[in-house]
């Protein structure tokens, strides 16, 4: 898998870090719709699972979807 550079303007995300760059190893982005069916605590890996109870999670804009993998920082 190719590396890659995530930019993140959440501050407040435990992956944040200066320059508004995203630390987390891996992320897991989704509908909006998804992410509200499951808790917090679904992440990325749990992605094959999110996958075998209700598919793919199709957007029609960016508005639609969300990072799963944001942990609030303390």
């Amino acid at each position: 898998m190719p590396q890659i550079s995530v930019r993140c303007t959440v501050d407040n995300c435990y992956f944040w870090a200066p320059n508004n760059y995203c630390n987390a190893e891996s992320i897991l982005i989704t509908s909006d719709a998804a992410a509200r069916k499951y808790s917090e605590a679904v992440d990325v890996n749990q992605t094959e699972m999110i996958v075998s109870e209700i598919g793919e999670t199709p957007a029609s804009s960016c508005e639609e979807t969300a990072c799963k993998t944001f942990f609030r920082r303390s």
